[in-house]
């Protein structure tokens, strides 16, 4: 199996809709930054893997045929996947497999999607729109006629469960999770709202579902991103500096499924990780890892996530909150981008703009979201709206 790198990244601002911007043009834009960063023209790309979410709300319904059209890369094969808000680390996995088989040594990864563009009608709002759009993601057979959106989904199915269960994360500690991803993002120059809050602040905002608050809910944007994958041979002749997917793996779990074992689990995340350790040599990950890049849907799963991402025992991620382990500044940071709560999320594209900024963070060339780095190692993490589908990589220079 053939060893594989990233060597080139290009991002876009988070903005909560680009009015003049279509998606085609988006993801051109972002593959002409990744193609400039890599040193490449579009004839060295053998192949390409597009992470488009929702065609839906693309109001297109093969989005990935008309996006290779615009980039002109005709003739190329591509491929597809789609997992729901864990598209982005199944693409990134899809993308590496190719690479990784010898079935292409230089590839071209591109997430777009756009949400507010697919408008209703019956209520003339476009966030309404959006939510439409995500409602038809779901199991439409049960789950779409008796939850009211995903933050509802996951504080019932995970955030009270799992306090119940273990006695932790604690309210307090939940909203100072989303108090420091709002303070790393106010400080990235791509967030879409670049605001601070309180820990206070998020407790008293609209509660969504109780008790998880509008301030703790992820952002909903429009966004493109793209990476260059390339094979050994080829990624050391392209850049000096190429960070390796050195483990990487993506699980599912039915999270329908509500079993006295594994209520209140993020079981996807647990089984992905422990394949992407050995994959990637890691046994003690609280260790090694430098910083962490995950899929805080809501900020309650975004602390779930690091206990079954073996950080720290179940329950007690809030004890990483509280001893600043997860700040910029800490041992080992979580979100220096601000996450999908205090930067941006669209399905689709945060778990690649996740390892685009790891990838910049390993290479130190982060800017103003830059962290120590020590050992060289970093992960990025996805999860689904059910919390089922999940993917995590660890990223290694």
């Amino acid at each position: 199996m053939e060893k594989v790198a990233i060597v080139g990244v290009g991002t876009l601002p988070w903005r909560s809709r680009y009015q003049a911007r279509t998606a085609r043009a988006l993801a051109l834009d972002a593959t002409q930054k990744a193609l400039a960063d890599a040193g490449l023209a579009k004839s060295d790309i053998d192949g390409v893997v597009y992470s488009i979410y929702c065609d839906t709300m693309l109001m297109q319904q093969h989005p990935g045929m008309m996006v290779q059209d615009y980039l002109g890369l005709e003739g190329r094969p591509s491929l597809r996947v789609t997992g729901g808000a864990a598209t982005g680390g199944y693409n990134l996995y899809a993308a590496f497999t190719q690479v990784a088989s010898g079935l292409a040594e230089v590839l071209l990864l591109v997430a777009v999607q756009k949400g507010q563009d697919f408008y209703s009608f019956a209520t003339g709002s476009r966030g309404d729109g959006l939510q439409k759009g995500f409602a038809i993601s779901f199991d439409t057979l049960w789950l779409t006629e008796i939850i009211a959106g995903v933050p509802a989904f996951h504080t019932l199915r995970f955030r009270q469960p799992h306090f119940n269960r273990y006695g932790g994360p604690t309210r307090e500690q939940v909203a100072m999770f989303s108090s420091i991803c709002h303070h790393n993002g106010a400080r990235n120059p791509e967030s879409q709202l670049r605001i601070e809050v309180t820990p206070e602040e998020v407790m008293s905002s609209r509660i969504v579902a109780w008790p998880t608050t509008m301030l703790e809910c992820c952002l909903y944007s429009d966004c493109a991103c793209a990476l260059v994958l390339a094979s050994e041979k080829r990624a050391r002749d392209i850049c000096d500096k190429p960070v390796w997917l050195s483990g990487i793996s993506v699980s599912s779990h039915p999270s329908g499924k509500l079993l006295p074992e594994t209520v209140g689990r993020l079981i996807g995340v647990n089984v992905a990780a422990r394949r992407a350790y050995e994959m990637a040599g890691v046994r003690f990950p609280a260790e090694e890892l430098d910083l962490l890049e995950i899929n805080d849907l809501t900020s309650a799963t975004g602390l779930i996530s690091l206990e079954e991402l073996g950080l720290c025992e179940l329950g007690q991620s809030g004890r990483l909150v509280d001893d600043g382990s997860i700040a910029k500044d800490g041992k080992h940071p979580v979100n220096p981008t601000g996450g999908r709560v205090g930067c941006g999320h669209v399905a689709g594209v945060s778990a690649v703009y996740s390892a685009a900024q790891v990838t910049k963070q390993l290479q130190e060339r982060a800017g103003p979201t830059q962290v120590r780095i020590k050992s060289g190692r970093g992960l990025v993490e996805s999860i689904d709206g059910y919390g089922g589908l999940a993917g995590v990589a660890v990223l290694e220079r």
